[in-house]
């Protein structure tokens, strides 16, 4: 299979015809005729398909969304609940939380 320079980078698709229906199998992105050349030894045989990719910036890279900042109020209240749990199996070990709560364990 051969692109004109112009047309990259694209996408190629590889399908497996299977009672008249296209299964898909793989997809790869390729910047290049020897990446081109890989992909369609690769998958002699099946059935492959290209399409021009999106114009993409450092950000958004061939239609992937680009990764979302996530707060970490999650992992702060995990990391509290596991010190106060240790601090409680501390006071239990140590006799302190019966000596002040005047429990008989």
């Amino acid at each position: 299979m051969d692109i004109r320079n112009e047309d990259l980078p694209v996408t190629l698709q590889a399908f497996d015809l299977l009672d008249n229906k296209e299964v898909f199998i793989a997809e790869q992105v390729v910047n290049s005729q020897s990446e081109i050349d890989t992909f369609t030894v690769r998958y002699t045989g099946k059935l492959i398909k290209a399409k021009k990719s999106a114009v993409y910036d450092k950000n958004n890279f061939a239609g992937v969304p680009a990764k979302t900042r996530r707060s970490s109020g999650g992992l702060v209240a995990i990391i509290i609940i596991i010190i106060l749990l240790a601090l409680v199996i501390y006071g239990f070990s140590t006799g302190w939380i019966q000596e002040k709560l005047h429990l008989n364990v």
